[in-house]
């Protein structure tokens, strides 16, 4: 429920990698996924399902600035050797957070953009899997 009309927004919210607060985030993304299964029998239409495996992933972008110093704090530099992590996504609008939690992550992936004459930022996409879950609260 908005707050005098005012939705959640950009100043709202917060991230954590690692226990550490990240500033120059431009954008996350995060999803999850349940794999439903039909079971057919006579007929055309399914007669029950079954459950199959959970998938959760994601994606976290910032400034070059930013991924430098998540790199100081990971081994030998390197983004992807970092152990499995929480990546923690609070909103607050100072009545109640309400915070998702990311459970064990691994970067997968990063990708480099804004490297060009003319541009007002250099960013660093870092794709990652969820392992362990989201959990809301």
């Amino acid at each position: 429920m908005p707050i005098n009309g005012r939705y959640y927004d950009w100043e709202h919210i917060s991230i954590q990698v690692k226990g550490v607060p990240l500033a120059d985030v431009l954008s996350i993304d995060y999803e999850d996924s349940e794999k439903v299964n039909a079971i057919f029998g006579k007929g055309r239409t399914p007669r029950g399902y079954t459950k199959g495996n959970w998938e959760g992933s994601g994606k976290l972008t910032l400034l070059r600035e930013e991924y430098d110093r998540l790199r100081a704090v990971a081994p030998e530099g390197n983004v992807f050797k970092l152990e499995p992590f929480d990546i923690v996504v609070s909103y607050d609008k100072g009545t109640a957070t309400v915070t998702d939690t990311l459970k064990d992550c691994l970067f997968t992936k990063r990708s480099f953009g804004g490297v060009e004459q003319d541009t007002e930022k250099v960013t660093v996409e870092l794709e990652f899997t969820v392992l362990g879950g989201v959990e809301h609260s």
